[in-house]
């Protein structure tokens, strides 16, 4: 049986009309329905339902709910588009049995998708989307979609989330801190379901603020709402031209990832974020508990865990992993190159807003830039500089790269590695505490270099020479 319902690391996405259809959505649905009931914590199960700006994400986010309410699932569904971190604190916040998002997070806008997340809050495991992926395409198959399998029909409650959620960031974030130093920040959320969150909570805390890309745009002004570097060139314009921002801060489509601008609108790479916030937050809290990282993230965060006494947890890519070291309360922060984060005791998912909000504490408490926090924590632990390429392939070079990471001699005679790691792709540590990891994309033909050296000169010769042995391989 052809598998089109295909979960990646956060939930099944496709291209609207394409892939991602009424008959696909029913059939994930459905499959859904059936795992929530096998293992749900209310009679009858709970679940809530959201949905992106994107293009008919209120339209599939209602025959989502349609469709539960018939299978006999309660469903709580938002009033306007919700970021993903907020649905998971309702879902723990009221014991639900779960979540699902209609959403493709920082695709391009002719994608959309399911987000599932558990009642324990964070991203569904592997095991449970497996699980999911498997119902839905039998579902597909069989074209037994939309048929009642329970007498009681469930109910659906319209409800806003976001109120409830910004009081619970009291409990995280000191804005007493953020108001006394009095600071100016500017916010982007890229058209995406973070529009107005940023927004609001600076205006319940006499924060200054500017902000761009609140309404809604379902294409987003015409890129994929990813907060990198390129996608914030107008964030970076407008605070290149007013002195007085100190910080921008950028949410993705679903707002779980993050962009952070320093002072004049320069991009710091998620991973120095997550280098400093380690820090800032062992340095300020009073939590019992280790750091998290992915496989492709930087090991910044292993030299800080030392300084303090800490244990450092490693991670297979895809947030899920972070997400149960925090339930655990194995680690109190913890996060992942591609732009999340989360802090114990909020939500064992991504969360780019909390992201914004730390960041900005750690500004205001220190008054210092964010590129000065940076070399804060050079001073303390020493220089490591991260980078990542991503390069397309076709077919006989997905396969030459794909032999490349199976038989690696031509790596290991050019790099001559400490160890090997296999964990997730392949990681070659190397002297010094500077590493190399080839990931192939699970969802595209895509080949993700990772590097992190001493010195940037060596970050980009680690990159350029594995993209000649791949020429030649």
């Amino acid at each position: 049986m052809e598998s089109i319902i295909k979960f990646g690391t956060s939930g099944f996405r496709g291209i609207i009309a394409d892939s991602f259809t009424f008959k696909t959505l029913g059939a994930t649905v459905r499959a859904i329905a059936d795992y929530v009931k096998a293992h749900s914590i209310n009679t009858p199960p709970r679940l809530m339902v959201g949905y992106d700006p994107r293009f008919m994400g209120e339209v599939f986010a209602k025959d989502a709910a349609e469709k539960l309410n018939v299978y006999g699932v309660d469903v709580v569904l938002t009033s306007r588009d919700t970021p993903t971190p907020v649905l998971s604190f309702y879902v723990i916040n009221h014991k639900l049995d779960g979540a699902i998002n209609i959403t493709a997070s920082h695709n391009p806008p002719v994608y959309t998708g399911i987000k599932f997340t558990p009642s324990w809050g964070g991203p569904a495991m592997p095991e449970e989307t497996k699980q999911i992926e498997s119902m839905a395409n039998q579902y597909l198959a069989e074209n037994s979609l939309f048929r009642p399998t329970e007498k009681h029909r469930g109910t659906t409650e319209l409800v806003d989330p976001m109120a409830e959620y910004i009081d619970r960031l009291n409990d995280f974030i000191d804005f007493k801190e953020i108001a006394r130093a009095n600071l100016k920040v500017a916010i982007d959320s890229l058209h995406g379901a973070g529009r107005g969150y940023l927004k609001a909570i600076c205006e319940t805390h006499g924060i200054k603020y500017v902000s761009l890309h609140e309404a809604r745009d379902p294409y987003f002004g015409g890129a994929a709402p990813d907060p990198t570097e390129a996608n914030l060139f107008e964030l970076k314009k407008l605070m290149a031209e007013d002195e007085a921002i100190a910080l921008g801060m950028a949410t993705d489509g679903d707002a779980d990832r993050f962009g952070i601008l320093d002072r004049h609108g320069r991009f710091i790479l998620p991973d120095y974020v997550l280098a400093i916030l380690s820090e800032y937050v062992l340095s300020t809290r009073d939590f019992d508990g280790g750091l998290g990282r992915s496989i492709a993230t930087t090991h910044l965060i292993d030299r800080i865990a030392r300084q303090h006494k800490r244990e450092v947890y490693e991670t297979p890519v895809g947030f899920k992993y972070i997400g149960k070291l925090l339930t655990e309360e194995k680690i109190v922060f913890g996060g992942e190159e591609s732009g999340g984060l989360s802090i114990i005791g909020h939500v064992p998912e991504k969360d780019g807003i909390i992201a914004g909000l730390l960041m900005l504490e750690a500004v205001a408490r220190t008054n210092k830039t964010v590129t000065y926090l940076l070399e804060d924590i050079y001073k303390m632990v020493g220089t490591l500089y991260a980078d990542r390429k991503d390069i397309e392939l076709d077919s006989e070079s997905y396969n030459h790269a794909k032999a490349l990471m199976s038989n690696p001699s031509l790596l290991i005679d050019k790099f001559r590695p400490l160890q090997v790691d296999r964990t997730d792709g392949l990681k070659l540590l190397l002297e010094g505490g500077s590493w190399l990891l080839l990931r192939l994309s699970g969802t595209e033909p895509v080949l993700r270099i990772y590097a992190e050296g001493r010195q940037q000169t060596e970050t980009e010769q680690y990159i350029n020479s594995v993209q000649e042995i791949l020429k030649h391989a």
